[in-house]
């Protein structure tokens, strides 16, 4: 119903007359529409560019401070940081990777799944210019931090890897190359693959048992290894021992800092002398690099030697800014 002065309401119905009322709430409710189509374009657009996303990698951000991107390791997510996102969320801006297929049983196809979420990381730090940040990573998190420092020089303020280094098999057997790795990767790609549910459970209970002397930790970990995706993992552990990048260790100009393990090699009667030389001979290939080795911590540095790696990574935060 229109209100108003008869002679409007008349002026109104004539067809093609331009009424002043009228060509204003024709405009109001024109404008509402455009709104609203807007709107639901930009929702839209949201929800499919969420939907045909091609990443790998999503971020969670907690905190506020000086940026911290931490990217866990193989078969975790990013709750093994949950003590550290405890401790420094105070100080720091904690940028926590989340990789798909890695304590969770999202699975995206990808030729070279390490090279992917190399350059996802990359692409996310000069997005939300985070540039002069400093990178923290556990065994694969390190090596890729490694690997993002050789080849972005001056993207980062530094790097913390957690017993990651640049090709983990010469870790145990210094002169093996990829091409020697090849049918060890295969191997363990196609036997990851194939596991039913309690060969898969039995097989993490026995990798933990020897990545982690704390046990009280054991069952969050093996959970994460439950629960991601069998192929995923197996095609990353492959690229793990196929991936050599030692040769491009002379590139990094940012403050490194390695810290090592060499306790849960003594179970097969390697020393701490031998470990931290076959550590030393990765290292030294860093410029800017530190090696720290912990004297009885597992893999898992963080949570079997909490004192000395917090205070580790204390020092070298002191120093990254």
């Amino acid at each position: 119903m229109v209100t108003g002065s008869p002679q409007l309401v008349k002026q109104t119905f004539c067809p093609g007359k331009y009424h002043p009322i009228l060509e204003k709430t024709k405009a109001k409710t024109m404008k509402t529409s455009v709104f609203k189509c807007l709107l639901v374009l930009f929702l839209m657009g949201s929800t499919i560019f969420a939907k045909a996303s091609n990443s790998l990698v999503e971020v969670t951000v907690k905190g506020k401070g000086r940026p911290l991107i931490l990217v866990h390791g193989m078969s975790c997510d990013a709750t093994v940081w949950d003590e550290f996102v405890t401790k420094y969320q105070g100080q720091y801006e904690l940028h926590l990777v989340s990789i798909k297929g890695f304590g969770n049983n999202e699975k995206m196809e990808s030729p070279h799944y390490l090279t992917q979420i190399r350059d996802e990381i990359i692409t996310y730090i000069n997005n939300k210019s985070l540039q002069h940040g400093v990178l923290i990573g556990h065994s694969m998190g390190g090596f890729l931090g490694l690997w993002i420092a050789a080849l972005e020089p001056d993207l980062l303020s530094g790097i913390i890897s957690v017993d990651g280094i640049p090709y983990f098999p010469a870790a145990q057997m210094p002169g093996i190359t990829p091409e020697m790795a090849q049918n060890i990767a295969e191997q363990m790609k196609a036997g990851m693959s194939q596991m039913d549910e309690n060969q898969s459970k039995a097989n993490q209970e026995m990798i933990v048992a020897g990545m982690i002397r704390n046990t009280e930790k054991h069952e969050k970990v093996v959970k994460m290894g439950l629960n991601s995706h069998p192929e995923v993992v197996g095609q990353a552990y492959a690229e793990m021992f196929t991936t050599d990048i030692r040769p491009f260790m002379e590139n990094i100009k940012t403050p490194t800092l390695v810290l090592g393990s060499w306790a849960a090699y003594g179970q097969y009667g390697f020393t701490k002398e031998t470990i931290t030389a076959n550590f030393l001979q990765q290292v030294n290939l860093i410029p800017t690099a530190t090696l720290e080795m912990a004297e009885t911590a597992y893999h898992f540095i963080f949570y079997d030697e909490p004192e000395w790696f917090y205070g580790q990574v204390d020092m070298f935060l002191s120093k990254s800014w």
